[in-house]
């Protein structure tokens, strides 16, 4: 897509997120590949909702997968796949790790004041997929995820936008 049509693209989200949610924009980086991430404020009130319709807009916005955390205990952190040949896997999650401000790949920024940022990775299991109510282990997302960062490192050398 060229940089016109994403900003067009992430333009509409924005209306989207803007008429539901409590939203703020985040730097993402993965597998060497910068974007503008978004950090959705969920309601609680239903959560199977929020969770409904934020997978909803990451199909409708052909994201790759969506990152859903609900306040519970113990937490739920899941790696949502939306689209492509994995839709409808979850990856899970134990924690999340707070980095150190000048780290260079898997992260995501979170401007908090005009001076300071809180940087921070979720510490995904990728080895263990929930497929429908199974849990398989798989190497499968691993190594979709190095090949993405050895296509962006490529594309990086060359000049070529992501």
């Amino acid at each position: 897509m060229t940089n016109e049509t994403i900003q067009e693209r992430t333009d509409h989200l924005i209306t989207d997120l803007t008429n539901k949610f409590v939203y703020s924009s985040v730097l993402g980086v993965y597998n060497g590949d910068s974007e503008t991430s978004f950090l959705v404020i969920l309601h609680n009130t239903s959560p199977n909702e929020d969770r409904k319709e934020i997978v909803r807009l990451g199909k409708k916005y052909n994201q790759e997968s969506v990152i859903y955390v609900k306040r519970a205990t113990p937490a739920i952190e899941q790696l949502i796949f939306t689209t492509g040949v994995d839709t409808g896997k979850i990856i899970e999650a134990g924690s999340y790790s707070e980095l150190p401000a000048n780290v260079t790949d898997n992260y995501s920024s979170l401007q908090l004041c005009s001076n300071d940022s809180f940087t921070f990775t979720i510490n995904f299991e990728f080895e263990h997929v929930i497929v429908g109510k199974t849990e398989i282990k798989t190497q499968e997302i691993v190594d979709h995820f190095a090949s993405n960062r050895m296509i962006n490192q490529r594309n990086q050398k060359s000049g070529i936008c992501g």
